[in-house]
């Protein structure tokens, strides 16, 4: 320890200049890792706060919920041991008709349910959506969206407006914000005001499905995830990149410490011929390493979440402190083993050669 500790301070460029590589190959690893997560979970975040077990569509949707047709006959005949929602789901381009409509579109998802369903926001339970009351993502704010105001959208009665009661957070769906709304205004906007019919898109559960009708199929959340479009592929590009990135770094960083501690053979030559034994030689060679990858990866974890800070507002940057810890795993792993090769060079130094050159 001692001898690591004297040698990083004596050569002090040197280390610097390889502490800054573990930087930014670290930082680059972080930042690509929270970039992939968070547009992952913009695609999942409104699924994710149902915390529900399975979602029940109709068998000739072909795995769109938005060509689900769902009738109250569908509804009674999921029988579960939980609690059951009725759900529907479309897209739409809303706007505000206070402001220059080109400056205010934004793709949004409106979400038709029912007062006591669980999928409303845990936060905004007491508030009954009445009429066309509508609660939505903090991510419209962005758009200079406030509490009271209008969102315009064209349907097929035209134009419908509906008021903002309150914000919900982390709540979109395919990257897009979620508009919540009571499930008479939703179905009027789906299908028109003059003999609105009684349908919805798909009905999600809490608990065990025990039986449904022929007609129906049901998913688990993770399978109805899969099925969103561009979701799988985008995760596996993201993870099969990143992966490899992680594996290619820590060799990287494994070959740098291990030609680190070749060019030292003269030295430790000179320790060995001295009486220095070869465990306190192997020992200082480890500990260097766990230091300068230590001093990497808690700065490029910091230039992470400065990152976060400073680009979180305009990026699907998000954390997960799983994945974290896993490539913080792998890159320590990797850089002892780099180590380690370096120790057994070392154990083959013969001082009399080592020395003269």
């Amino acid at each position: 320890m001692f001898l690591a500790y004297k040698e990083l301070k004596y050569s002090k460029t040197k280390f610097a200049l390889i502490i800054a590589v573990i930087v930014l190959i670290s930082y680059l690893v972080f930042f690509l890792t929270s970039l992939a997560y968070g547009l992952a979970s913009s695609y999942t975040n409104a699924i994710e706060k149902w915390n529900a077990n399975a979602v029940i569509l109709t068998l000739d949707s072909n795995d769109n919920m938005m060509m689900s047709y769902m009738t109250e006959a569908d509804y009674n005949s999921v029988e579960t041991t939980g609690s059951k929602s009725k759900l529907g789901l479309f897209p739409a381009v809303v706007s505000n008709p206070a402001e220059t409509v080109e400056d205010t579109r934004v793709e949004v998802y409106f979400f038709g349910i029912e007062n006591d369903s669980f999928i409303k926001p845990s936060e905004h339970k007491d508030i009954a959506l009445t009429g066309n009351q509508v609660i939505v993502d903090e991510e419209l704010k962005k758009d200079g969206y406030k509490k009271g105001d209008i969102l315009e959208a064209k349907g097929i009665n035209g134009t419908s407006q509906y008021e903002i009661v309150e914000f919900s957070s982390k709540t979109t769906y395919q990257t897009a914000p979620v508009v919540y709304m009571s499930l008479e205004a939703w179905q009027e906007y789906r299908y028109g005001s003059f003999n609105t019919p009684n349908l919805f898109s798909g009905v999600i559960v809490r608990g065990e499905v025990d039986a449904i009708s022929n007609n129906l199929l049901s998913y688990t959340i993770q399978d109805y995830i899969a099925t969103l479009p561009g979701y799988t592929a985008q995760v596996l590009t993201f993870s099969v990149m990143i992966v490899f990135l992680i594996i290619i770094s820590a060799f990287v960083l494994g070959i740098f410490i291990y030609v680190l501690t070749i060019q030292k053979t003269s030295m430790f030559g000179v320790m060995k011929a001295q009486g220095i034994s070869n465990g306190y030689i192997g020992g200082s060679v480890i500990v260097q390493t766990f230091l300068l990858t230590a001093f990497g990866l808690v700065l490029g974890l910091s230039l992470t979440a400065l990152t976060g800070i400073f680009l979180g507002s305009v990026i699907p940057f998000a954390v997960n402190v799983m994945f974290y810890v896993i490539i913080t795993a792998a890159f320590f792993l990797f850089a002892l083993f780099g180590g380690l090769f370096s120790v057994s060079a070392v154990l083959k130094i013969d001082p009399l050669k080592a020395i003269g050159g």
